[in-house]
């Protein structure tokens, strides 16, 4: 029998960003030896998710297990992805058993990743500060994917005991968010925690406008790295695998 995976990806023009996607391809490839495991982007780069649907079908694969390689229920994972193969299908007259499993948010050990991530942040800071968090998240008008982001946030807070969060979903333009930090009461500390799996414009937009503001107002601005554990999230995401197909 032969079985496929295919992880979704939204693309980059960030050659560490595509670093980083490979990463969790290899780990993937490592755990998975008995599939067969691609990796496929929306946008900007190839090979798309087109080209690796073109792959499994052609060559008559039995299975194939969609993962979209994302945190939150967007556009992209309940909309573009699912829209892809849906018109791929009409194209061959045999196709694989295809299954996809949900965003990286739905898996249950997801917020332990995100917890090892803010305490190796608050472990290095002074414990007599009082600190607020900022959630950064890339921009969406799904409200399934609002709805993730808000319990997150909130979960979040309530973990590490904030005295204020708020969220602040940002798009390219950098403009806008040197802006909605402009609005912040600074006058505080804040943890900020990017919700990104993967290096790209976003987050060099967000590390470049925290550098900026930290200049400015002595460094009230605590960055955390984004979510770049490949192997805790490849695990994540295995479970979720296990859900989905037994």
């Amino acid at each position: 029998m032969k079985e496929g995976i295919l992880l979704c990806c939204h693309g980059t023009k960030s050659n560490e960003g595509i670093k980083d996607t490979n990463k969790l391809l290899k780990i993937f490839k490592k755990k998975n030896k008995k599939y067969t495991i691609k990796i496929g982007y929306l946008e900007i780069r190839k090979p798309t998710i087109k080209n690796q649907l073109d792959f499994f079908f052609k060559r008559k694969f039995d299975n194939l297990l969609i993962i979209p390689a994302m945190i939150f229920s967007g556009n992209h994972v309940t909309k573009d992805i699912p829209k892809i193969i849906k018109n791929f299908k009409k194209k061959y007259k045999k196709i694989p058993e295809i299954k996809s499993i949900p965003p990286l948010s739905k898996a249950k050990n997801f917020f332990n990743i995100i917890q090892n991530n803010i305490f190796k942040t608050l472990r290095l800071l002074n414990k007599k500060k009082d600190y607020g968090l900022i959630i950064i998240a890339s921009y969406t008008i799904n409200f399934k994917a609002i709805s993730e982001i808000k319990f997150l946030a909130k979960k979040i807070a309530k973990k590490n005991k904030f005295s204020f969060y708020k969220k602040i979903l940002i798009t390219l333009n950098k403009e806008d968010l040197k802006q909605k930090f402009s609005n912040l009461n600074l006058n505080r500390n804040y943890i900020i925690f990017p919700f990104f799996l993967f290096r790209g414009k976003l987050l060099e937009n967000l590390v470049s406008v925290v550098k900026e503001k930290n200049k400015k107002n002595k460094n009230k601005l605590i960055l955390c790295n984004h979510l770049n554990n490949y192997k805790n999230i490849q695990t994540s995401m295995q479970n979720l695998i296990k859900f989905k197909t037994t």
